[in-house]
C-alpha cells in the first residue's frame, strides 16, 4: 500500500493575547511567561492510499485544527507532515467568499485548485445539479443557510478530483436525501483508491464509512486504530462523562485545558530543538532586523555583475568565499556503529516504512508488504539496513524477523492446493515448476506473460488466465503469486499462532517450510510462495 499521509511529532501552538496590541507588542518584545496554549500536540501516524479514516473527538479536542493541518491551511509549529497528493478540505463556507455569489464561488474555488476556465466550464452543470440549491446559485453566499452553504462546497471538493479528501462536519447541516448523495460519492472516491478523512460528532457515520478512526482528546491522540475497537472505547468515555456531575465535568475540562498550556515537553526532532533554542535566545526582533538587513544588501547587488563580491565588501560574505567552491566527497556518516550481518529476514510489519537514510529521516516513497523476504546487511540497537532486489533501505528493527528464528515445518505447496482458484488450480505444479528459474526460460515457455512494475520497482511477469503472478529478481523467478484465492486459517492447516508469522488484524500470516516461505493474504487473497536459504 502506498504511504499518502504521515504525521511526526506534530504540533500546533498558538500565543493568546487579549488585545491586538499585545500580539504586534510579542513580536519584538516576547513575553517569556506566556507559554502559549497547544490546539495539537506532538501526533504521529500514518495513513494509506484508499483508507477512510474518522476522526472524533468531544468539543475542543482538536479536531479542527488536525482538518487545517492536513489541508495545509496552518503550517504546524512543530514536527514534519509528508503528503502525497493534494488535500481539499470541505466544511461549512470553507473556501466560501460571503460576497460572491455561488456561480462565482464555484469559480473562484476551482481556479485556486489550479483548474482551467475549459475545465471549470465543463464541471459547472455537475456541481450545480449536486448541489441542488436552485436559484440561489446567483445570490451572494451571505444570504445562504449552513445547509446551502455546506451542499455547495461538498459539490465544489466533490468534483475537482482531490487526491485526498478531509471533510469536516459538512454532513451535519445537510438533509438525508444530500446526506446519501454524498455518502455514494465518498463511497465512489473509496473504490478509485482516494484518501479520505472524516471529521463527524456522528458515530453512526463514522461507523458506515471510516475503515479507521482517530481519537483525539484535549490536542492529542488518544487512540488510532480499526473503526470498531475506537468507537467502543470512545463511546465508553462518552457514557463515562455524561454521568459526570455538572461540577465534575467542569473540573475535568478544566484539568485538561490546563495541561495543553505550556512549553513541548518531548521534541522527537533535534532540528526543532536547535531552532527553538535559537528563537528563545535572539527572539523574533532580531530575525525580523536580520532579515532587513539583508534584504538591503540583496537589493545592493543587483546593481552589481558579481553579486557574491558586493556582498563580500559589506562583510556579510567572507571574501574566500565568493570563489566557486571545491567539490568535496563527505564521508558517510554513522556507518561505522552498524555491525555486519549476513541474514535472510521477513517483513512482519503490514506495511513496513521504509527510510533512504541511516537517520531515518528521508522516507522512501515506497513500503514493503508484510511477508516479504529480504536481506538484513548491517544493524544497530536503533535500525537495521536491509537490501531488496532493487534498492538499500533503513529500516526499524521490531518491523522484521529473523528468518532463522522460526523453525521449519514439514509443510509444503501441495497442502494450499484446494484453496487456489480454478484458473490457477489445473497447472498448479506445472506453474511452480518454474520457481527459481530463469526469466529467459519463463517468457519461452510462456505465450501469454505481460510484464508490470510492482510498487517497490520490481519486475512482474503475469499470467492473466491462470491467475499468477512471477516476481523477478537478479532475472529469476524468486516468488510466485497466486491471485483470488479463498481464505485461509493457520488452524485449517494445522498451525498455532506459535509456528507462523501473523499481522496485527490477524488478516496475513507467513509460515516457513523447509526451503519455501508462505505468506497467505486474506485481505488481497493471495498465497506467494518464495524461495529462501
Amino acid at each position: 500500500m502506498k504511504l499518502k499521509v504521515s504525521f511526526r511529532n506534530v504540533s500546533k501552538q498558538y500565543f493568546l493575547y487579549k488585545k491586538q496590541s499585545d500580539k504586534i507588542k510579542g513580536l519584538f518584545f516576547p513575553n517569556k511567561n506566556n507559554k502559549g496554549f497547544f490546539a495539537v500536540r506532538d501526533v504521529s501516524f500514518d495513513v494509506y492510499e484508499g483508507e477512510t479514516i474518522g476522526v472524533v473527538g468531544i468539543n475542543g479536542s482538536g479536531k479542527s485544527t488536525m482538518s487545517n493541518l492536513l489541508a495545509k491551511i496552518i503550517p504546524p509549529t512543530s514536527g514534519e507532515i509528508e503528503m502525497d497528493g493534494q488535500p481539499s478540505l470541505i466544511a461549512i463556507a470553507a473556501g466560501l467568499n460571503n460576497q460572491l455569489s455561488g456561480k462565482d464561488n464555484i469559480r473562484l474555488k476551482c481556479l485556486m485548485m489550479g483548474l482551467t476556465n475549459k475545465e471549470i466550464d465543463d464541471l459547472y452543470e455537475k456541481i450545480v445539479e449536486f448541489a441542488d440549491i436552485g436559484d440561489f446559485i446567483d445570490q451572494p453566499v451571505k444570504s445562504y443557510s449552513s445547509g446551502m452553504k455546506s451542499r455547495l462546497g461538498f459539490a465544489i471538493s466533490a468534483h475537482i478530483d482531490p487526491d485526498i479528501l478531509i471533510i469536516d462536519e459538512a454532513l451535519s447541516v445537510g438533509d438525508q436525501t444530500f446526506y446519501q448523495k454524498c455518502v455514494d460519492r465518498i463511497t465512489e472516491f473509496k473504490e478509485q483508491g482516494k484518501t479520505i478523512f472524516f471529521v463527524s460528532h456522528s458515530i453512526s457515520q463514522i461507523q458506515k464509512i471510516c475503515d479507521r478512526v482517530a481519537w483525539m482528546h484535549y490536542g492529542e491522540l488518544r487512540m488510532f486504530d480499526d473503526t470498531k475497537k475506537v468507537v467502543k472505547e470512545y463511546k465508553e468515555f462518552v457514557d463515562w462523562f455524561n454521568k459526570l456531575s455538572k461540577k465534575e465535568k467542569k473540573e475535568y475540562q478544566l484539568e485538561h485545558k490546563e495541561g495543553r498550556k505550556g512549553v513541548q515537553k518531548t521534541e522527537k526532532f533535534s532540528r526543532y530543538n536547535e531552532n527553538r533554542k535559537r528563537r528563545s535566545f535572539l527572539g523574533p526582533a532580531f530575525q525580523v532586523t536580520i532579515l532587513a538587513v539583508l534584504t538591503i544588501l540583496l537589493a545592493l547587488s543587483m546593481f552589481s555583475d558579481r553579486p557574491l563580491r558586493t556582498l563580500a565588501t559589506f562583510g556579510v560574505i567572507s571574501s574566500d568565499k565568493t570563489e566557486a567552491p571545491q567539490s568535496t566527497s563527505p564521508e558517510k556518516k554513522g556507518a561505522s556503529d552498524m555491525k555486519k550481518v549476513d541474514q535472510q529476514a521477513v517483513v512482519t510489519a503490514d506495511p513496513m516504512t521504509v527510510y533512504k537514510d541511516q537517520a531515518m529521516e528521508k522516507k522512501a516513497d515506497v513500503s514493503l508488504p508484510f511477508g516479504q523476504a529480504v536481506q538484513a546487511v548491517a544493524e544497530n540497537k536503533q535500525t537495521v539496513q536491509i537490501k531488496t532486489a532493487t534498492e538499500t533501505y533503513f529500516v526499524k528493527p521490531g518491523a522484521l524477523q529473523n528468518a532463522d528464528k522460526l523453525k521449519p515445518l514439514s509443510i509444503g505447496p501441495e497442502q494450499f492446493n484446494s484453496y487456489l482458484s480454478p484458473a490457477s488450480a489445473g497447472s498448479y505444479e506445472y506453474l511452480l515448476s518454474f520457481l527459481g528459474k530463469e526469466e529467459s526460460v519463463l517468457k519461452q515457455r510462456m505465450q501469454t506473460l505481460s510484464s508490470v512494475k510492482s510498487e517497490q520497482g520490481e519486475t512482474i511477469e503475469r499470467l492473466t488466465t491462470e491467475k499468477t503472478d512471477y516476481v523477478i529478481q537478479n532475472e529469476q523467478a524468486n516468488a510466485i503469486v497466486f491471485r483470488e484465492i479463498m481464505p485461509i486459517s493457520p488452524s485449517a492447516l494445522g498451525l498455532t499462532e506459535q509456528n507462523v508469522w501473523m499481522n496485527e488484524k490477524q488478516t496475513k500470516f507467513a509460515v516457513k517450510g523447509e526451503n519455501k516461505l508462505f505468506v497467505i493474504d486474506n485481505e488481497q487473497h493471495t498465497l506467494t510462495i518464495s524461495a529462501i536459504k
